[in-house]
């Protein structure tokens, strides 16, 4: 495995994350929606508008199991890409890929957080943590 395939690999984690998000962020825009218009949906408003409510409440459940599934999904690629970042073997190569990969943190932020003064250093430390988990991922396929 290439380190490019590597870390294609770390990101699905922070990729799923962004999609849960916007997802979330689109089922709390339907539920204001209905909460803004909720006197037009009182059946005052006329034929159809029992409808309307129907079909936004239906829009509602859909996008939220959407947001659910979503979730279960990322939990589970969370968990699966810590677990190989565990399989590295040395703390410090662990924690700059979970600092990457896991918090989604830049390289300046982890070269404070690890208190390394050279972002160049820390890059290189990544390097050789991508070097031996993809060794790690080769080794159990």
């Amino acid at each position: 495995m290439t380190t490019d395939e590597v870390k294609a690999y770390l990101w699905q984690a922070y990729k799923l994350d962004k999609r849960l998000q916007r997802e979330q962020m689109k089922l709390e825009k339907l539920r204001a929606s209905i909460e803004y218009r909720s006197p037009a949906f009182d059946g005052m408003g006329g034929h159809g508008s029992g409808d309307r409510l129907s079909e936004a409440v239906a829009s509602i459940v859909e996008r939220s199991q959407r947001v659910d599934e979503l979730a279960v999904l990322y939990a589970k690629k969370y968990a699966e890409i810590e677990h190989s970042i565990r399989s590295v073997g040395d703390d410090v190569l662990e924690e700059v890929l979970e600092l990457r990969y896991l918090q989604y943190m830049k390289w300046e932020n982890i070269t404070d957080k690890m208190g390394y003064k050279d972002t160049r250093w820390v890059q290189r430390l990544h390097g050789r943590a991508l070097k031996n988990l993809s060794q790690t991922i080769e080794s159990h396929v």
